[in-house]
């Protein structure tokens, strides 16, 4: 994908989990009005959308107020899931980016001026691959313990950042810790972040099964 075709604004879906990275694939429905609005006038554009990621609310937060958002999140383009389920829509991930200013909301969603440009690397990466070798031997290891009939051609087929994702999922991180995966320096570094984050104190038990392929 050439850079030069990128939009530098967007509508934004924030999202709870899971966490969208370059070269994943995340699913959502679109069971809220605004949430329909968002998706047929993407679809109905370039098909491009912003995902970030959902903060955890602070303390003493009333339930009707609006969680914050983070500010760097990850451009992708949306296509309609499964034809039985017409509220179903898939993203896939591109490129991180950055919020450069929040818009005005239209029908219920959010816009925002983006920059990706400190994140142009997120495409070559993509396209070269990233083996995340030690990650790959740590999820092996555990799922052959727990599962030993499980089948690994699964695990083979998937990018680095959907093990990534997987893991960042399967254990109890907070927002703040899955949003620094988004933030890290190259995505190279995320496979050094999530092991730093796996060795903090405390037990990390985890079961990856089923482990989705999009």
């Amino acid at each position: 994908m050439k850079p030069d075709n990128l939009p530098l604004v967007v509508a934004i879906l924030p999202l709870e989990e899971p966490l969208l990275l370059p070269g994943t694939v995340v699913p959502f429905d679109a069971d809220e009005e605004w949430l329909q609005s968002l998706s047929e006038e993407v679809l109905g554009g370039e098909g491009y959308v912003g995902v970030i990621q959902v903060m955890e609310p602070e303390p003493g937060m009333d339930d009707d107020e609006d969680l914050g958002l983070f500010t760097v999140g990850c451009l992708g383009r949306m296509e309609a899931g499964r034809p039985e389920n017409p509220d179903e829509f898939l993203v896939g991930g591109l490129i991180r980016f950055r919020v450069v200013e929040w818009l005005e909301p239209v029908n219920g969603y959010p816009r925002a001026k983006i920059d990706w440009l400190e994140f142009l690397d997120d495409l070559q990466e993509i396209e070269t691959g990233l083996p995340f070798s030690a990650l790959r031997e740590i999820v092996r290891q555990r799922v052959e313990t727990h599962h030993p009939d499980f089948d690994f051609t699964v695990m083979e087929r998937m990018a680095g950042t959907e093990i990534a994702t997987a893991l960042a999922h399967a254990l109890p991180f907070s927002a703040a810790e899955r949003q620094a995966l988004m933030e890290a320096p190259s995505l190279r570094d995320i496979e050094e972040v999530l092991l730093q984050l796996m060795s903090g104190p405390g037990p990390t038990p985890f079961d990856l099964l089923p482990l989705q392929v999009c």
